[in-house]
């Protein structure tokens, strides 16, 4: 087959998974809104609320023509939302590598782990402190770092499981996952040494974190942390209403409402610890 002829079939083929994605995307969100799931697990059915809706709708005033119309918010397109990419992501930190072999034969399936795990990633991606807004992780190269010593260190044992998930959709705009998680058997660098932990590493530790994702133009973009001291993600029964009442949430919403100009819209939840049903 001829250069050419090779480059046109190319070409097909990527408009053909295009497409593709564009169907799987919508066939995703229509399963969350029925009850689907999709990320740490089955259990209780998703159930959808709108955050800052009213009963009553009130016909918005008419604009004047003397008035400036409000500049339109920039359209991200995107064949992925934030749920395809913390599922993707999460898979990608699951793959087992063991830290008792070699290091000739650990680096390279740590280097194949990064690979597959950073592909969801923005080339600007920053992990930000939710209370204080100060970065955690400032750029890529401070995230790689990072999670070569994590992949690296933390063996066949590390396991990242999202427990619970609020997802906020939208048409062409960002879209948010704000997840519960529990990280078992993690290591990371000591605290105030550099990140690849070439100066020592922690203890392997379990850690509950809430993580709010932004996913824009098809990949992860920033993600905002805080502990989850309280642990509402590992209790079963903690459902939609007791996290939604919870300070945590509360700030992680504050902060999406300011990121979305006050617009939080439709909210989906799911619990995937698996609850057995009575009777």
């Amino acid at each position: 087959m001829s250069p050419e002829a090779r480059i046109a079939l190319l070409e097909v083929e990527n408009e053909t998974l295009k497409a593709e994605n564009k169907e799987l995307r919508k066939k995703l969100v229509d399963a969350l809104r029925k009850g689907g799931g999709g990320g740490g697990g089955g259990g209780a059915a998703e159930r959808r609320r709108g955050s800052d809706k009213k009963e009553d709708k009130e016909e918005p005033p008419r604009r004047r023509k003397s008035e400036p119309e409000e500049p339109a918010e920039p359209e991200f397109a995107s064949d992925t939302n934030a749920v395809l990419l913390c599922n993707a992501q999460m898979e990608a930190y699951n793959e087992k590598v063991a830290n008792n072999i070699p290091p000739e034969k650990r680096l390279p399936l740590v280097a194949d782990k990064l690979k597959h795990f950073m592909a969801n990633f923005d080339d600007k991606i920053q992990i930000l402190d939710l209370k204080s807004g100060g970065a955690i992780i400032k750029d890529k190269a401070t995230f790689l770092k990072r999670y070569t010593c994590v992949f690296r260190e933390s063996g066949a044992k590390l396991l990242g499981s999202c427990l619970k998930r609020f997802y906020y959709d939208a048409t062409n705009r960002p879209t948010y996952c704000i997840d519960y998680e529990m990280h078992e058997h993690l290591v990371t660098a000591q605290p105030g040494t550099p990140p690849d932990g070439k100066l020592g590493v922690r203890d392997p530790r379990t850690e509950y974190l809430i993580v709010m994702y932004e996913e824009k133009g098809g990949k992860i973009t920033r993600m905002w942390l805080k502990q989850d001291t309280d642990k509402l993600g590992a209790d079963t029964y903690a459902g939609e209403d007791v996290l939604a009442a919870s300070e945590s949430f509360k700030q992680f919403e504050a902060k999406l409402k300011e990121l979305k100009s006050g617009k939080l819209g439709e909210r989906i939840f799911h619990n995937y610890h698996d609850i057995p049903s009575v009777g």
